[in-house]
């Protein structure tokens, strides 16, 4: 999705890279991969020969590329080249990420790691599902926010699923809800690059403008304290001498969730195995 990495239920992997590959592929194939020598023919051999290069089990990226090149593909090994070849290979659904090795991403066969993964819906059931997920999670939301989180064009999955939703104002801005759940409500802490804050081009609702720079640095989006739906805080963990601690930088007063937040780091530290306390920052 938009050419970045996502945390997929293996029941989903199949169907959704049939959606959203094609699009992926259009966005590199005419220009920037053409300019590193991967024309079509040679992504198809890579493909080909990475059945091959995969066979016994995962490999880092550029380990992939040296492995085709060994085997006769005609590219130069660059950490560029191996990042493309993977991308490719993944929005054809031949390859997803496996095991982390300490820092280092790897790659698996999705026939061998996920021999059971169902095929799931195709075409039109497929689209219609994925904005069936966008609008169950994300509503109220508008059209143009289903294309920001999806990197797709909104009119044709909107249509397929339009009897299911029910207009609504979204700041101003005509837009949809699917079901009818009351709005979230306490204190979450959300990691870096959370889906939850992706979904929506308009954000002013989640974080007032003048503060999209504490929580949105470049391509960076930092961890964040989630009050009532909206962003509280900004938070960063660090290790102490025994166990760690999260220091948050506040927007707003906190004094009233203050237990909430207690609860909400008690899980971090449960998560991590360690004791972890928290400040604020300053």
């Amino acid at each position: 999705m938009r050419a970045t990495v996502h945390l997929l239920d293996a029941a989903d992997l199949r169907w959704t890279t049939r959606v959203l590959g094609p699009r992926i592929r259009r966005r590199f194939e005419t220009v920037r991969w053409a300019q590193l020598g991967l024309t079509p023919s040679v992504l198809d051999r890579a493909g080909d020969l990475a059945l091959d290069v995969l066979a016994d089990g995962p490999l880092g990226r550029t380990q992939l590329l040296r492995g085709l090149v060994a085997r006769g593909l005609d590219v130069p090994v660059t950490p560029e080249v191996a990042t493309h070849v993977a991308l490719f290979l993944s929005t054809v659904g031949l390859v997803c990420r496996g095991p982390q090795r300490g820092r280092d991403s790897t790659f698996v066969l999705v026939s061998r790691w996920l021999p059971s993964a169902p095929r799931g819906p195709s075409g039109d059931d497929a689209l219609a599902e994925l904005a069936r997920r966008y609008f169950a999670a994300f509503s109220p939301a508008t059209a143009a926010d289903f294309s920001t989180w999806s990197g797709l064009p909104s009119a044709r999955a909107v249509a397929l699923v339009r009897d299911e939703l029910t207009p609504v104002s979204v700041r101003g801005r005509a837009g949809f809800r699917l079901g009818d759940r009351p709005p979230g409500r306490g204190v979450r802490l959300l990691p870096a690059f959370d889906n939850a804050l992706l979904g929506h081009r308009d954000r002013d609702a989640l974080l007032r403008p003048e503060l999209r720079g504490e929580v949105y640095v470049g391509g960076i989006i930092r961890p964040t304290v989630l009050r009532d739906g909206r962003i509280a805080a900004r938070w960063r963990l660090q290790r102490a001498r025994r166990g760690a601690e999260i220091v948050v930088t506040p927007f707003e007063s906190l004094s009233a969730v203050r237990s909430q937040l207690d609860r909400e780091v008690a899980d971090v530290g449960r998560f991590l195995g360690v004791s972890v306390s928290w400040r604020v920052d300053g």
